[in-house]
């Protein structure tokens, strides 16, 4: 469904998008592109991104509010289910739907098409004793000390087929997914914020010198169930989607890459990428949270903890 009506131009590209929105294939993300975009800028709940892909986590029945620029005529989105309501020049409401799942959004101009990725979760209600649709997930502690955290309203539903889906230019939902033994679906929460703050690292990562095409997640998500049994505290940022375990490699050996320079892959390369976190929040203090810097064992390679807690936050081990 299209909220415009489109010239000449547009209309070949909604044919592009249509064919984009209703394709049974996943969309192939390049680690290598840089976050900046072309051309057409979106504005989705009042943040602007010119990512060419990019998701949000919703839930059922919520609304999203969508901008793109109205200078030229025929520019809009086509929805993949869900309900698509103009709501002035350039902009348009999406009504997420009831049932949980992906959607495709995709916003048309010309020779501009971005995709947008919708995932309404599963309600938090549906939980039962710790489990949803057999997946366990445990219990949530009814207090956490993190200013930016709440005790998620939903999750997102995970099945194979969804594990490459883009959620930004460098990043997948599968790289975010526990890697437990059981079955599908299973169930994630994943913050948006955590999401592009690692956008933006890479990028200062990049501007640094080093190479980076992607940085590579060795935690994302934790089930509260996982993160008792790890015996880490209860109360971790992984359980609530707003923290990842990350390195660079470059190399592909599994290990961090060698950024300072003197021949090792060891805790002194941690410490430095935990300093461009540093400068990072520095730039945008939206994104404080926590860093912890983390040394290399027999079992893994050294990595640096990074979340959007919401306040700053130090650590090393």
């Amino acid at each position: 469904m299209l909220n415009r009506k489109l010239g000449p131009a547009c209309a070949i590209a909604a044919c592009l998008a249509a064919a984009i929105a209703s394709a049974s294939f996943e969309v192939e993300v390049n680690p290598g592109t840089a976050p900046v975009g072309r051309g057409l800028p979106l504005i989705i709940n009042g943040r602007e991104t010119n990512w060419d892909t990019v998701a949000v986590f919703v839930m059922p029945g919520e609304t999203l509010a969508l901008e793109v620029p109205p200078d030229e005529p025929g520019t809009g989105w086509i929805a993949h289910g869900g309900t698509l309501v103009e709501s002035g020049p350039g902009r348009s409401e999406w009504i997420a739907p009831e049932a949980a799942g992906r959607y495709r959004l995709v916003a048309v101009c010309g020779a501009s098409v971005k995709e947008l990725n919708a995932f309404v979760k599963v309600p938090r209600a549906q939980v039962r004793n710790g489990e949803l649709n057999g997946y366990r997930l445990g219990n949530y502690p009814k207090t956490n000390p993190f200013p930016g955290f709440v005790v998620p309203d939903g999750f997102i539903e995970v099945t194979p087929e969804l594990l490459d889906t883009p959620l930004s230019p460098r990043h997948t939902l599968g790289q975010f997914v526990p890697p437990e033994p059981s079955g599908w679906p299973k169930y994630i929460v994943l913050r948006e914020d955590l999401i592009l703050k690692l956008e933006l690292l890479t990028d200062l990562i990049v501007e640094k010198g080093h190479a980076c095409t992607r940085l590579e997640v060795m935690s994302g998500f934790r089930t509260p169930a996982r993160q008792d049994a790890r015996g880490g505290g209860r109360n971790s940022a992984h359980i609530y989607g707003g923290a990842a375990d990350v390195y660079i490699d470059e190399s592909g050996n599994g290990s961090l890459d060698d950024l300072n320079g003197d021949g090792k892959s060891d805790s002194q390369d941690a410490r430095l990428l935990a300093s461009y976190v540093d400068e990072l929040e520095q730039r945008y203090p939206e994104f404080v949270g926590g860093v912890g810097w983390y040394r290399r064992t027999r079992a893994r390679t050294a990595f640096v903890h990074v979340d959007t807690r919401g306040e700053r936050m130090r650590w090393n081990q």
